[in-house]
């Protein structure tokens, strides 16, 4: 397979198994029905189908060695690097939309519904550890492990050399959280697009210096826990009050 045809292929390969997790496998009459059980909605059905057609390809795609794909051990001291960089990162991402929204004169009930409405348990559970690992699974596993034939081109970004495989799947991650427009203020998606991109870098960059997924989904983890759980505590408080 050509470069050419590999890169393409992949981004393919990539939307249309993500906009059928989104929109085709919640909309199936059985599958459906589990969001009555309280724990689950369409993004928990979403995450789940992510994770299991990324493992299934992983595994054949691999000749079942699924450590080619990033599903491999390494030392704690391998994910404190990109956790800290994480921290950061959702720092300026605070920093940044709270900017923008003073620029723009918007209050927070302007924003738009997360779609995050979860108790504390729920959330840690759903979004920080689950989303993540399903995410990070399907797009620095699946995604770049496809693409990864491809990591001899390089790119100056930040001062870093980062490869083709890291920067498409960054940018694929980023573009995909356009779905909250549906029910987001445009500008707030914009932030958050611009965002994940900047998180898929990360995550991207770990990931291929290590080999192994953990640090992608350590610093995932993190940013999701910062960005997300503090208003959703907050939220819980104010509930409480």
């Amino acid at each position: 397979m050509s470069n050419s045809v590999r890169l393409i292929a992949g981004i393919i390969l990539g939307a249309v198994i993500f906009l059928m997790a989104l929109y085709i496998v919640p909309e199936i009459g059985f599958i459906a029905k589990l969001t009555e059980i309280p724990a689950i909605s369409n993004g928990e059905i979403t995450q789940s189908t992510l994770l299991i057609i990324s493992l299934i390809l992983a595994y054949f795609l691999s000749g079942k060695k699924l450590s080619d794909f990033g599903f491999r051990m390494v030392n704690f001291k391998y994910l404190i690097r990109p956790i800290i960089i994480s921290i950061a990162a959702v720092i300026l991402f605070f920093i940044a939309m709270n900017i923008s929204m003073a620029v723009l004169g918007m209050k927070p009930d302007e924003m738009g519904d997360s779609g995050i409405d979860k108790s504390i348990l729920n959330f840690l559970i759903t979004v920080a550890l689950f989303a993540s690992v399903c995410e990070e699974v399907f797009y620095r596993g699946l995604i770049y492990g496809f693409m990864k034939p491809l990591v001899k081109f390089k790119f100056k970004i930040f001062r870093l050399e980062m490869s083709l495989p890291v920067i498409v799947c960054a940018l694929m991650f980023g573009v995909g959280h356009l779905c909250l427009l549906s029910r987001m203020n445009p500008a707030i998606v914009i932030g958050i697009v611009i965002s994940a991109t900047m998180l898929g870098l990360i995550a991207g960059y770990y990931r291929e210096k290590t080999g192994s997924l953990m640090p992608a989904i350590a610093a995932h983890m993190t940013f999701n826990l910062i960005a997300f759980g503090i208003p959703t505590i907050m939220k819980s408080v104010q509930a409480m009050a």
